[in-house]
């Protein structure tokens, strides 16, 4: 069986190594790392492909696999054992890095996985992408309430508005990010890469009118302005792929929209 495959904005098909393993948060006593699972940033393969390395600590998940790095530091010390707090392993001191996605790119991919999986019953009553986005501005609750449509800075910032992590990479980026996370994390992660002109999962761009840009832009309107994601262009104009060490109060919202 191929292990699954997803197609970067290059047309190059990113390829993991399958493990059949809870898909979620990774936290690894032995290599000293955490991988915080962002929803439709690839996270489900890059979590497949550390699961099962040597020191896979499955007793300080939470029972959401999209426990953000805030209320994981909040609810750490109700899960370390006795042995733990023997040994002095704490994992607030573990590197940590996550993966952030083009917002328009990411709700086109989320759209799909929703009505292809149907995860929800109330994705039976949306008739198209246009109105799901139309019910996401409208407040509708069951989709306020899904892991994905929060700000992906929500994952890795904390109360007083820091943000901070040891390696933030891009889904656009991401064969190459993971080579800087096996240096961070000495864990030498087992990835592949081949030319494909296949249209594997489309552009994303043609799911999307005017007005629908608009209300991704607005919703997400914070990682936008700190990446430099805009919609006609999947990359980063500000990439990260290193050290995050920001304050998300700095963020100033533009008073318009300049998604296009």
């Amino acid at each position: 069986m191929l292990a699954p495959a997803f197609q970067s904005p290059s047309g190059a098909i990113v390829r993991i190594s399958l493990v059949s393993l809870r898909c979620g948060m990774v936290i690894n006593s032995h290599y000293r790392f955490i991988f915080i699972h962002v929803p439709k940033t690839a996270g489900t393969s890059v979590t497949r492909s550390l699961q099962g390395i040597e020191g896979d600590n499955k007793r300080w998940l939470a029972r959401t696999k999209h426990e953000t790095l805030a209320e994981f530091h909040d609810n750490i010390e109700q899960r370390l054992s006795p042995a733990d707090r023997a040994s002095g392993l704490h994992p607030r001191g573990f590197s940590t890095f996550a993966f952030v996605r083009n917002p328009w790119d990411r709700m086109s991919s989320f759209y799909r996985y929703l009505v292809e999986k149907r995860p929800k019953a109330e994705i039976s009553g949306v008739a198209s992408f246009r109105d799901f986005l139309d019910r996401a501005e409208s407040g509708e609750a069951w989709i306020q309430a899904l892991h994905s449509m929060r700000s992906q800075l929500d994952y890795f910032t904390f109360p007083d508005g820091a943000m901070a992590l040891d390696f933030l990479g891009h889904f656009e980026h991401l064969a190459e990010d993971l080579g800087s996370v096996s240096r961070l994390t000495g864990v030498p992660l087992a990835i592949g890469q081949e030319n494909s002109s296949s249209n594997c999962g489309g552009d994303y761009r043609r799911d999307y009118d005017a007005a629908m840009v608009e209300k991704v832009a607005d919703r997400f309107q914070e990682e936008i302005a700190l990446f430099g994601y805009a919609f006609d262009d999947p990359y980063p104009s500000r990439r990260c792929s290193a050290r995050l060490d920001d304050d998300r109060n700095r963020l100033i919202m533009p008073q318009e929209s300049s998604a296009l």
